[in-house]
């Protein structure tokens, strides 16, 4: 998926097979990732996401290529506030 295709409140699966499960809770550059693996750290918004009850984050780059599409029926708009 594309990084604007990916919004708050909204629920993905996984490009493979589609069986993980990731609910957006927040974009922005607050929600950037303590910990990057690189040799530079990117200046792009991270993503904070709940995915079975753990709440993490990625960089929004990183999440839009994990997306493989939307799930249409949202079971976790009780996170959203």
């Amino acid at each position: 998926m594309r990084a604007q295709d990916i919004h708050v409140g909204k629920t993905y699966q996984n490009r493979l097979k589609g069986r993980t499960r990731r609910t957006v809770l927040g974009i922005g550059d607050e929600f950037r990732p303590e910990r990057y693996f690189g040799s530079k750290v990117p200046d792009k918004p991270g993503v904070e996401y709940e995915q079975n009850g753990v709440v993490s984050r990625l960089y929004l780059p990183s999440f839009a290529s994990w997306a493989g599409s939307e799930v249409e029926d949202n079971a976790y708009d009780h996170l959203i506030r």
